[in-house]
């Protein structure tokens, strides 16, 4: 026995009408299509689901349940199209991000927010980790965008530059220095700087080596196993400077202040760069990486690496 939707439509419409000749006005098809569909349904069920009379079309007892049950499937069937038109257009579905620096303010954590608003049926799933550990998960298929500082690097993916950061350095609130509102790197060569081994600080370590090593003279620096919130709760106790990404100094951290880094060409920066896997079909990944595009802070974007 083969049940089709239509045989479902033409009981529901016949039973809303208690007519088939207004239910077949109403699909725009003519009753003796309809009396013949129905015939068909009651034949294959081995069931009298409607009584005929001149004045229209009643229900049986046995067809007051299979219309509450038609309607049930019909119902069903509608959501599934529509979950299934919103997954094409990137509506709903999942989506996978990896990334390593903080969500507390910024263009990454604008981005996140704008997104989740704009398709509420999205299942949004951040993970926090390692850049090596991110591009592992993204090769084999786990994750679906990884955005990550510096420049683009990994050429076996699709690449966009994203926006820069201002380097900025974390103070106790009663440090010298704390008092200016800006500070140069040069300010900075007798201080000693806590800096994580977990990602992001070793690429930021990278320009503080870079700014202050001189010959016969590098930056006192030491590494700390911890992430960036337990380190800046250190630096409030007085034990030492760190730098960050502008994207961190959303954590209010008790005693400790934040101050932008500063050479002669003005503020230290660095950029983001987003990567996903060229073949990723994932209509909410699209629409993300528009949102990505879009921002304000994201220069504009080089077509050939969008690929």
């Amino acid at each position: 026995m083969c049940i089709e939707v239509p045989h479902l439509r033409y009981a529901v419409a016949a039973a809303d009408h208690s007519s088939f000749r207004r239910a077949a006005s109403a699909l725009n098809i003519t009753q003796p299509t309809l009396s013949k569909r129905i015939r068909e349904l009651e034949d294959k069920l081995g069931v009298l689901l409607f009584e005929r009379s001149t004045g229209g079309a009643g229900l049986t007892p046995i067809g007051e349940e299979f219309v509450v049950s038609a309607r049930r499937v019909l119902a069903e069937l509608e959501a599934m199209e529509i979950r299934a038109k919103a997954g094409k257009r990137g509506d709903a579905g999942r989506l996978e991000i990896g990334f390593y620096t903080s969500l507390s303010i910024g263009a990454l954590r604008d981005t996140l927010l704008t997104f989740v608003k704009q398709h509420p049926d999205v299942e949004v799933n951040v993970v926090e980790d390692a850049r090596a550990a991110l591009i592992a998960q993204l090769d084999r298929g786990a994750i679906d965008i990884v955005v990550v500082l510096g420049e683009p690097a990994y050429t076996d993916y699709a690449h966009m530059s994203l926006w820069s950061e201002r380097i900025m350095v974390a103070f106790p609130k009663d440090h010298l220095l704390a008092v200016r509102d800006f500070v140069y790197w040069t300010d900075l060569k007798n201080e000693r700087f806590l800096m994580s081994r977990r990602d992001p600080d070793p690429e930021i370590q990278d320009v503080l080596i870079n700014k202050l090593t001189s010959p016969g003279d590098r930056p006192l620096i030491k590494p700390v196993n911890a992430n960036r919130e337990n380190i800046l709760s250190v630096v409030g106790g007085d034990r030492g400077i760190t730098l960050i990404c502008e994207s961190s100094t959303g954590n209010i951290v008790p005693g400790v202040v934040y101050r932008e880094v500063r050479d002669g060409n003005g503020p230290t920066r660095v950029g983001y760069v987003a990567y996903w896997r060229r073949n990723n079909d994932n209509p909410a990944l699209k629409q993300f990486r528009s949102l990505l595009q879009a921002h304000p802070a994201v220069p504009p974007a080089d077509s050939g690496s969008l690929a």
